[in-house]
């Protein structure tokens, strides 16, 4: 017996549960092929090895984590510790699941709960599972792990891909683009509808370019610089950080004067002279390195003046001048690579009266949607992880009426993975009726995604929308007319993959696409999106139930349920308003996932014309019930709440401690690049009142973010309620310090059961020292105190003196 056997061989009889388990798992088909152990062998791991059958059962050829915890009551570290491992031990260890066990018979519910947004799916068992598995009993371990495997839904990915195993097809395309900007003075736009993998493709690209380890790598999100402050400096401030985060040779250069000095645009002292420091920044890079520079730009075409609302005007050509002049000074040493919607910006020679530095200068591609055989290996691969077996006709059906688009494949197999039955067999046969059964249902239910895909067509593209809908409503002479009267907007449609031959097609490309566009309703009257609903009226797939308020007076609140499962939700339709301006606040918001967070569900243009946004219907009553003398909460339920809320704070304001943390790892990865930008930037509410908490079952949530800012975002308008600003002034941006102030004087109210009027703190701070217990007072004193370096200076700092609190 080889050494390591009988190691392990040792290991495994130490104790009952150890044999047992081992048991198991090797009549099921697994081989343990390492073991490991602490806390004196009451946590231990298994590392599995899968034979060929059980591989191609479940999608992976890597070793599996089994994470055992002899602890009678289910911990959430438990999970956290099992992450670790799955972290350290990468790439030797399976990143799509894990088991975890504990001697808690509610284990299984714990670890779904406790690990439900990580990317990892944990199975969790608890000790006495196994002994109702063979050889010990008549259950099958495998089926046992199947269930809990098929219940999670691959296909709905919300967000960009970060991680390879989630890349479906164009390898080639990355391939030859990698291999171009490597060359370097190679400069590649790559262009495509709305969901279409833009983002994902940077992000494989990236992964691409870094693994050949010959290029400095800077990257940034033009819609969240959008969001932040949008201008020239702020963006190349951005650019300059994300290079100098990309590898530890750059953060060993110590005559920069831009890069990694300051920790947000807003301390920056001398904005003026960024252009300055970021030119003598990229010199020196190039000067003491010999790695060429490839610096990728996503959403680029909000940088263009054309583009409905923006506010950078003439930034687009004088960055562009910068970066123009740098790569003709310093040939083959830097690339761009760009991604956006539409490429005119691109195409025309003057821009704003002024010449187009990137006229004719970049590569323009186009991201078209998936091939056939690449939407049949997205189906087939994910669907076998979650025991879905695809018929021919059912493919061909979903890849027909999909044409290919990768968020409509995902969004329509989500629908026919959830419609499965609950307690049939383990594996699942797709028809190609359940496909056509799910296509109805998506029309109904998703028809919001789709008002995303067009929408920056319908709102800054109107020949091109024109086109399209021509097209769609079978206006085929018409629209063969156009096509010799637009031809550079009918070469964008062919570039989308929406009609492949303009003059003699005479449908879309993409099916559901059409029949969405088919059943708009003609002539949108322009004041319908701002009537009053009443009950029974639909906005897509959402039926009104009742109003629930008009917040500001630009937009309507109801209560309404969905058409897939009658959930209750809340509606929020606007009386104006861009579907293109509301996805760039929406969709970062998105990114937010906390218990104490209002969860912003789904946006969307109605077929009437109307702009929505769908969140998730607390049930419970909003703080201001508290803020009258007879109803005031209790100094307990204070403390609570105000913990919830500072946790929540910790999620998304913004966390240097993290920053710093991802700067220590020689290079950063495409999904760390992402953790840190969060950080970097997050999130600063600046509405905070009792209007905007609600206490619910799940404790005091956060919502309205109507008017959330980026951290960094210079102040513009004083668009905070009157009375909850900090009395020493907010300096020059909206950060942390105005939502701990805001927060602190909110809880002051509810503690005391006080109406709040402007200019009313000193009252309610006397009140406080004279009315609460020294605990609570001393808490809430210190956030409303009117000198700013006496008050916390992070929301962690306080979350950590209200949890030290007895309850």
């Amino acid at each position: 017996m080889a050494v390591d056997e009988q190691r392990i061989a040792r290991f495994l009889n130490r104790s009952e549960l150890r044999t047992k388990i081992a048991n198991v798992l090797r009549g099921a088909g697994f081989k343990i092929v390492w073991v490991n152990e602490e806390a004196e062998g009451k946590r231990w791991s298994l590392f599995l090895k899968l034979p060929q059958r059980l591989r191609d059962l479940f999608g992976t050829a890597r070793e599996v984590l089994v994470w055992v915890v002899e602890s009678p009551e289910f911990q959430a570290r438990t999970v956290t510790q099992a992450e670790r491992i799955i972290s350290e031990e990468r790439p030797r260890l399976c990143e799509d699941f894990a088991i975890v066990v504990t001697l808690d018979s509610d284990t299984m519910r714990h670890v779904s709960e406790t690990a439900e947004t990580l990317d990892t799916l944990f199975l969790g068992f608890d000790a006495e599972t196994f002994s109702a598995c063979a050889p010990y009993g008549p259950s099958d371990f495998i089926e046992a792990m199947q269930r809990r495997l098929y219940v999670r839904d691959l296909y709905d990915l919300p967000s960009a891909v970060t991680r390879a195993e989630d890349f479906f097809g164009r390898r080639g395309m990355v391939s030859e683009i990698a291999t171009s900007l490597r060359r370097g003075g190679r400069h590649v736009g790559l262009f495509g509808l709305r969901k279409i993998g833009k983002t994902s493709m940077l992000y494989k690209l990236r992964s691409t370019l870094q693994t050949n380890g010959d290029s400095y790598i800077g990257h940034v999100d033009v819609e969240r610089i959008d969001a932040i402050e949008p201008s020239a400096e702020n963006l190349l401030w951005s650019l300059g950080e994300s290079i100098y985060d990309s590898h530890r040779h750059i953060r060993n250069i110590t005559t920069l004067q831009l890069f990694g000095k300051y920790k947000l645009f807003s301390s920056i002292p001398e904005k003026g002279a960024v252009f300055e420091l970021f030119d003598h920044d990229i010199r020196e890079i190039i000067e003491k390195t010999r790695r060429s520079i490839i610096m990728m730009l996503d959403e680029v075409e909000l940088l263009s003046p054309s583009t409905p609302g923006s506010e950078w005007g003439s930034s687009f050509v004088r960055i562009w001048r910068l970066l123009r002049g740098l790569d003709q000074q310093f040939p083959n040493r830097l690339s761009y690579f760009v991604t956006g919607t539409n490429p005119s910006a691109f195409e025309v020679s003057n821009i704003g009266g002024r010449e187009n530095p990137v006229y004719n200068y970049f590569k323009v591609q186009y991201l078209r949607p998936l091939a056939k055989d690449e939407v049949e290996s997205l189906l087939v691969t994910l669907g076998n992880k979650m025991g879905l077996k695809w018929e021919s006709a059912a493919l061909e059906r979903l890849a027909s009426a999909t044409g290919g688009h990768p968020a409509l494949v995902r969004s329509l197999a989500s629908i026919i993975h959830s419609a499965r039955p609950p307690e049939g067999d383990v594996k699942f046969s797709v028809t190609q009726a359940d496909v056509a059964s799910a296509i109805d249902r998506f029309l109904v239910e998703k028809s919001s995604l789709l008002s995303q895909i067009v929408a920056i067509l319908e709102e800054q593209y109107k020949d091109e929308y024109y086109l399209l809908e021509l097209l769609a409503r079978g206006r085929i002479g018409e629209f063969r007319e156009c096509v010799t009267a637009f031809p550079k907007d009918t070469a964008h449609l062919v570039g989308y993959g929406i009609c492949v031959n303009p003059e003699s097609c005479t449908s879309l490309e993409i099916e559901i696409l059409q029949t969405f566009l088919q059943k708009q309703k003609e002539g949108r009257a322009a004041e319908s999106s701002s009537r009053h609903l009443s009950p029974g009226d639909r906005v897509d797939g959402y039926e009104v139930i009742s109003s629930i308020g008009a917040p500001g007076g630009f937009a309507k609140v109801y209560e309404a349920r969905t058409s897939a499962d009658g959930e209750r939700v809340a509606l929020k339709v606007f009386d104006n308003g861009l579907l293109s301006a509301l996805q760039r606040e929406v969709e970062p918001l998105q990114e937010i996932d906390h218990p104490n967070v209002v969860r912003v569900l789904d946006h969307g243009k109605s077929g009437e014309g109307a702009v929505y946004m769908v969140m998730e219907l607390l049930s419970g009553k909003p703080l201001r019930h508290f803020c009258t003398r007879s109803t005031r909460a209790g100094e307990a339920e204070c403390m609570k709440w105000l913990g919830d809320i500072l946790s929540a704070m910790r999620e998304f304001h913004p966390n240097d401690l993290l920053v710093e943390q991802l700067r220590r790892h020689t290079e950063i990865s495409a999904h760390d690049l992402m953790r840190l930008e969060e950080a970097r930037h997050g999130f600063i509410h600046r509405d905070i009142k009792p209007e905007n908490v609600i206490i619910s079952e799940r404790g005091a949530v956060l919502i309205d973010f109507n008017i959330s800012v980026r951290a960094s975002e210079q102040i513009l308008t004083r668009s905070a309620t009157p009375g909850y600003l900090p009395p020493d002034g907010l300096g020059i941006a909206w950060d942390v310090d105005v939502d701990l102030y805001q927060l602190g004087v909110t809880m002051l109210q509810a503690a005391l059961g006080s109406e709040y009027f402007e200019g009313a703190a000193d009252d309610l701070r006397l009140a406080a020292k004279e009315e609460l217990s020294v605990n609570l007072a001393k808490i809430l004193l210190r956030m409303t105190n009117p000198v700013r370096e006496s008050r916390y200076a992070s929301a962690t700092q306080a979350w950590m003196e209200v949890s030290r609190q007895p309850l």
